[in-house]
């Protein structure tokens, strides 16, 4: 029984987190309706300058950003291989790319964005710190299926969570989406 409890209380503590994050979003986003012109000229262009952690995550593409043909030679396939499928919420996005290994069998690996309150190692289980991705990054070592999955932070900024068939695949993802989200490899 008490297995059970403990199961459900993490997806349970997710779940509120992402609906606060989605209020206030929309708490955030009803009072720019009353500003003027200028000023709703001013906040577009801010919209589009800020953070991950500063906008309403479902206007934020992560396939535009990351598209197929720069994932593919990550994913070892190419182009014509690799199909991106986004799907973008107040609280996250994320880009399923499916890569067509031929005779109906396919792979895929999974890039989501998360505003930074949603860092949470001690809710990941047992897990592996690793040196040299964002401010932290952890490896978690009780596998989803079979995707091997890396979190990263970028304090003030997301949270990238993403699975892949291996870990070296995993890693190439983390460092591609460094780069492209926040213009720096590191």
């Amino acid at each position: 029984m008490y297995r059970s409890i403990r199961k459900l209380h993490h997806p349970a503590i997710c779940l509120v987190v992402a609906l606060l994050t989605a209020g206030l979003n929309g708490c955030s986003q009803q009072s720019n309706n009353t500003a003027s012109t200028e000023d709703q000229t001013e906040e577009k262009y801010r919209a589009q300058t800020q953070t991950v952690a500063k906008r309403d995550l479902s206007s934020f593409d992560v396939c535009v950003r990351l598209p197929a043909t720069d994932v593919a030679g990550i994913l070892g396939s190419t182009p014509d291989q690799t199909l991106a499928k986004a799907t973008m919420l107040s609280y996250a996005s994320d880009c399923t790319y499916t890569i067509e290994l031929g005779d109906g069998m396919k792979n895929y690996a999974i890039i989501f964005i998360y505003s930074p309150e949603m860092w949470a190692p001690t809710m990941a289980g047992e897990i592996e710190m690793i040196e040299g991705l964002g401010d932290e990054a952890y490896l978690e070592k009780e596998s989803i299926g079979s995707f091997k999955k890396i979190n990263v932070l970028v304090k003030g900024d997301f949270v990238l969570d993403i699975r892949a068939n291996t870990l070296e695949e995993a890693r190439g993802l983390a460092e591609l989406a460094l780069k492209r989200l926040t213009g720096k490899s590191r």
